[in-house]
């Protein structure tokens, strides 16, 4: 009886946790939607989303002498709805409250179809094991924040840390 209640707990705990499960740092690619990310109200209104997620293994690598350098690649896009102007987007990332990077871009009406925003981000940096929880945010920027018309409706993000071991 014990194991069965063992057993059911075990599963509680394992269906009941966070989708966005912990990242290892040595080259996965790991893909997110929207749905992985906790919406930012401002005013009642949705302008963002952002997600945490654990980073594993920076560490300490005795081959080295000392920690390794970490290397972000970072990749997505965010399609949206306009009103009268381009719906100004930005990606921001941070590990542990180290800056990672940002980029932005616009959703455009060109000739009737909306084009999705575009981010990159990629950056070499060495957290000497600092890094434990990246931080992952969308958000509309600028005069978009205001415009009740623009919404960000789906995005996705793409997301691979390297170790540099040279």
């Amino acid at each position: 009886m014990k194991l069965v209640k063992s057993l059911m707990l075990l599963m509680l705990l394992t269906f009941g946790a966070s989708a966005v499960e912990p990242i290892y740092v040595g080259g996965t690619q790991y893909s997110y939607t929207d749905g992985d990310f906790e919406p930012i109200f401002v005013n009642g209104s949705v302008t963002g989303y952002e997600a945490e997620i654990d980073v594993l293994l920076d560490e300490y690598d005795e081959y080295l002498g000392g920690y390794p350098e970490l290397i972000f690649d970072i990749s997505g896009g965010a399609a949206g709805s306009i009103g009268g102007q381009p719906l100004k987007v930005e990606m921001d990332a941070s590990c542990s409250g180290i800056d990672v990077g940002y980029d932005a871009d616009l959703i455009l009406n060109r000739r009737g179809k909306l084009t999705p925003a575009r981010f990159s981000i990629y950056k070499r940096l060495q957290t000497d094991g600092q890094c434990k929880k990246l931080k992952l945010k969308v958000s509309k920027m600028g005069s978009s924040v205001l415009d009740s018309e623009a919404t960000i409706d789906a995005f996705n993000v793409n997301l691979i840390i390297y170790l540099n071991l040279i």
